[in-house]
C-alpha cells in the first residue's frame, strides 16, 4: 500500500502544478481581455474560458485541500472516548467519504458523456470537455481517500 501513497503524492503534485498554471492562465486571459476592450475590441471567448478554468480550479483545488488536510475537520469527536472510538469514527468517515466520491465519479462521468451532445457558446467545443473535471476530481479524491485509509491501517505515511 506504500505504492498507493506514492501515487497519491504524485497526483497531488501534478494537480498543484496544474492549479498554478490554470490560475496564471486566468490572470493572463482576463488581463488581455481588459487590454483588448480598452483598445476597442473584445475577446469573445475569454469569459467562457476563464469560467471553465475557475470551475476546474474549484474541483481540483478541493483535492489538494483534502490531501493537505485543510478541510474543516472533526478532530474533537472521539477524544473523550479513547483511541479505539477515534479509529472507528475515522474509518466510518473515510468509508462515507469514499462512497460519496464514488457516487460523484459515477454520476459525473454519466453527466460528462451526456454533455457531449452540447457545445459551448463561444468556443464551440463539446461541453463534455469542461465537465470532465467533475469525474476526474472525484477519482483523484478516491485515490487520496484510499491512501489515507491505508495509512490509517499503519501501512505508510499520508
Amino acid at each position: 500500500m506504500r505504492a498507493l501513497a506514492l501515487v497519491s503524492r504524485a497526483i497531488n503534485s501534478a494537480v498543484e502544478k496544474l492549479l498554478i498554471a490554470s490560475g496564471a492562465a486566468i490572470c493572463v486571459i482576463l488581463f488581455a481581455q481588459v487590454l483588448f476592450r480598452y483598445a476597442g475590441d473584445s475577446l469573445g471567448w475569454s469569459e467562457e474560458v476563464s469560467r471553465h478554468l475557475l470551475v476546474a480550479i474549484t474541483f481540483l483545488g478541493g483535492t489538494v485541500a483534502y490531501k493537505r488536510a485543510s478541510f474543516i475537520g472533526l478532530q474533537g469527536i472521539g477524544h473523550r472516548f479513547g483511541p479505539a472510538f477515534q479509529r472507528a469514527v475515522l474509518r466510518v468517515l473515510q468509508l462515507l467519504t469514499l462512497a460519496c466520491f464514488a457516487l460523484i465519479a459515477w454520476f459525473g462521468a454519466a453527466y460528462t458523456i451526456k454533455a457531449g451532445e452540447h457545445t459551448s457558446s463561444s468556443l464551440q467545443i463539446p461541453m463534455s470537455i469542461p465537465y470532465a473535471v467533475i469525474p476526474i476530481a472525484a477519482v483523484v479524491f478516491i485515490v487520496h481517500v484510499l491512501a489515507d485509509m491505508a495509512a490509517a491501517r499503519g501501512s505508510g505515511p499520508r
